[in-house]
């Protein structure tokens, strides 16, 4: 049955057609929705459900997060921290939830059925919540992502910089990994598998989409990769508690620990 379990929820018109089969009532659409309401119910979108998780994994990722962070503390030595990940925003606008008048519904230029889209490598600053080296590239493998890290020790020449990721196909390559352990200034650590929660890259997305892509389409790639690198100069920052989970801190350059509770 819909709506039992791990399954698709039920549909307005399945509770509708549901309830006149079994009780011989018909609702209209206003009535139906003050008894779903009534009973506790709400129309929501669902939420993914991980079946592949390992449990293993978290305590694998909090084991190096740990560890790592108290290296950091015990050697004061200068450091850059960072969530990572990848995204693409498609040429065609995308479609979300707007408050708009009830007649006409907005439209959206459609026609591009070939996605083209633009490939974008993001990260956060665990210290300062701060956006920072977005890379826009035609595509994501293992070359696209060395010259990601390339762009990051470039940029910083005299500090450890340790990035957390996903655990995706292109960031745990044999061509990375082995680039990884001629650099040993970038150290990274790999979230667990199947949980984008832990991620605090990944809620940096939603604005970006929701101010260039949903309701917005482009005309050519060039005006998508304008609108990006627009989007990115206004310095955007987030919230971000990644470092007090685990009891450290960010400040000057350097991991600290919290101070203990009294």
């Amino acid at each position: 049955m819909p709506g039992t379990g791990v399954g698709s929820g039920w549909t307005a018109k399945a509770v509708r057609d549901g309830i006149e089969e079994r009780f011989e009532v018909a609702y209209r659409r206003c009535g139906l929705r003050k008894l779903r309401h009534h009973m506790g119910w709400s129309y929501q979108r669902g939420r993914k459900l991980f079946i592949l998780r390992r449990p293993e994994e978290p305590a694998r990722y909090a084991a190096e997060t740990a560890a790592m962070l108290a290296e950091l503390a015990d050697s004061g030595r200068r450091v850059l921290p960072l969530a990572g990940d990848e995204s693409q925003v498609y040429l065609e606008g995308t479609m979300a939830r707007r408050w708009s008048p009830v007649r006409p519904p907005p439209l959206i230029p459609d026609g591009r059925r070939s996605k083209p889209s633009e490939n974008i490598y993001g990260a956060v600053h665990l210290g300062t919540g701060e956006e920072v080296t977005p890379f826009v590239i035609d595509g994501q493998d293992s070359d696209a992502t060395i010259r990601w890290f390339e762009m990051w020790l470039e940029e910083h020449p005299r500090v450890l910089i340790v990035l957390w990721l996903d655990g995706a196909g292109h960031p745990t390559g044999e061509a990375v990994e082995e680039w990884l352990e001629e650099h040993p200034r970038l150290r990274v650590i790999h979230f667990p598998a199947y949980t984008p929660e832990e991620n605090p890259q990944e809620p940096a997305w939603k604005p970006l989409k929701d101010e260039i892509s949903h309701h917005r389409g482009h005309a050519t790639v060039a005006d998508l990769s304008k609108a990006i690198d627009e989007y990115y100069q206004k310095g955007k920052r987030h919230i971000v508690n990644f470092l007090e989970k685990f009891g450290y801190v960010w400040k000057e350059g350097r991991i600290y620990p919290l101070p203990a509770a009294t």
